[in-house]
């Protein structure tokens, strides 16, 4: 039990059990408090730079501030210094802080897309915790970053396979997930309970509907008290389509005017109203969003939205001004700015019906959205083939929740094949995985294969790095 032994560069004491509570909490002024009253008394005791890292590392993720990561970025050489001359090699935490520091940075950088750097840090981080687990096998706490490790880069996108290689790494997202409950269920590691689920719920790969019930249960209550715990949660439980309680944790969350403002709980929320068409609440949400962010991601995403709202509110002028907004500003780094973007450039709305299924979906209200597609259906002949494709498509994964006949499935995405095989849209190539996926569940591995590798030919379309990679993992699922 290390959480209970003391040593001379790395005491785990009440002072550091309280400063990582109070980080966690995202009341960093709190912890730098009891982390100068530790440095006071012990001043060689090296959790006071771990984290004090994790105070930079968090800072950085949530406000994506590049004028605070060029600032402290010089930190991490320092940090990794000191704790080199304290050098207790006979501690279990003299590898896993350094690594750890590593890979906080290398996350920290990938916001920024500086790639080789991050690569090289997650390289160092992985040697580190490897060698670590060699040398203190019953320190489970190692678990920690390897889970990370092996799940993200278990899902690393085709693009960005030259990390592996440079590495030498292997991803795997069961062994990450499973490194990362051990840590989870590890009795003596309590206090880092709220962080592994804070990550679990970022990854959120290859789990099925119960472990999302188990983590939304373990956490409970607590979404209330502590910030990461109420991502997690709202996270949690839109995944399960239940958006009713995403909106009620997101509103529950705690605040207080020491604690790090998480503006994109403010994004999420304006999504979750969305989704159940309160437009104007959504259109507030996302205003504040805007104007309080000072990030650069969701914001093309976020204007966005809001001339999808304004155009269901028949309002030219104010959906015009927003789809100006989208070119104008943010950036292009995350998939769904990149959409926001192109669909802003080809001033191209869908229909208000199908907007309002989409959402609806999405939202997890499955007989809401039937009710408006449905309304569709007379406009159908008379729509361009890529709304046809849409419809379709929107028609299958809608009855597929509602357990519908599984041809009237099959038939509506074969139909969004057939429109939408020549359009820049995810229709087809989604229809063509969701097929094969099916398939798969039945254990007919032929069709499976032929209808992955249907999706995989096509190219050019939007979220193609996602559902590509989907149906490479299904691919590689029926070969073994």
């Amino acid at each position: 039990m290390y959480s209970q032994i003391s040593f001379a560069s790395f005491d785990l004491n009440s002072n550091i059990e309280r400063s990582y509570s109070s980080i966690i909490d995202l009341e960093f002024d709190i912890a730098k408090n009891i982390l100068e009253q530790e440095r006071r008394i012990n001043p060689e005791n090296g959790f006071i730079l771990l984290h004090e890292n994790y105070i930079d590392f968090l800072t950085i993720i949530i406000n994506e501030d590049i004028n605070y990561f060029n600032s402290h970025k010089n930190y991490k050489s320092e940090r990794l210094a000191s704790i080199v001359n304290n050098n207790d090699n006979l501690s279990p935490y003299f590898l896993y802080s350094k690594a750890e520091i590593n890979l906080q940075w290398a996350f920290a950088r990938l916001k920024f897309g500086q790639y080789a750097k991050a690569s090289l840090e997650m390289l160092s981080a992985y040697r580190m915790l490897e060698e670590n687990k060699i040398l203190f096998p019953e320190f489970n706490l190692n678990n920690k970053g390897l889970g990370l490790l092996h799940t993200l880069l278990g899902a690393i996108p085709d693009e960005f396979s030259w990390i592996l290689n440079i590495t030498n790494l292997n991803g795997d997202i069961a062994l990450g997930i499973q490194e990362l409950d051990l840590v989870l269920n590890d009795t003596n590691l309590l206090m880092y309970e709220n962080e592994i689920l804070f990550i679990i719920s970022f990854i959120r790969m290859n789990l099925d509907k119960s472990a999302y019930i188990m983590y939304l249960h373990m956490i409970g209550d607590r979404y209330k008290k502590n910030i990461l715990l109420n991502f997690t949660a709202a996270r949690l439980s839109y995944t399960l389509g239940h958006n009713d309680k995403c909106i009620k944790i997101l509103s529950d969350r705690p605040s207080s005017l020491s604690m790090l403002n998480f503006y994109y709980l403010d994004y999420l929320q304006a999504m979750a109203y969305l989704y159940k068409l309160d437009l104007n609440s959504a259109k507030k949400k996302f205003r504040y969003f805007l104007t309080n962010y000072k990030g650069k991601n969701y914001i093309k995403s976020a204007y966005h939205k809001l001339a999808l709202i304004s155009f269901l509110q028949n309002n030219q002028e104010e959906t015009s001004t927003n789809l100006n907004n989208v070119v104008a500003k943010g950036t292009l780094f995350i998939e769904e700015d990149k959409v926001s973007f192109k669909d802003a450039q080809e001033n191209k709305l869908s229909h208000p019906l199908l907007i309002k299924s989409r959402l609806l979906y999405d939202g997890g209200y499955y007989y809401q959205s039937l009710s408006e597609i449905k309304q569709f259906v007379k406009l159908l002949n008379l729509s361009s083939s890529e709304m046809q494709a849409e419809y379709w498509y929107r028609l299958a994964r809608i009855y597929s929740k509602l357990s519908y006949d599984q041809k009237d499935i099959f038939d509506s995405y074969n139909m969004s094949l057939e429109k939408g095989v020549n359009s820049k849209k995810y229709y087809a190539p989604m229809s063509a995985l969701q097929i094969a996926l099916i398939y798969e569940d039945q254990n007919n591995f032929s069709k499976a294969r032929y209808y992955f590798n249907s999706c995989i030919s096509m190219s050019g379309f939007d979220y193609q790095r996602g559902i590509h990679q989907k149906a490479k993992a299904g691919l590689n699922r029926i070969s073994n």
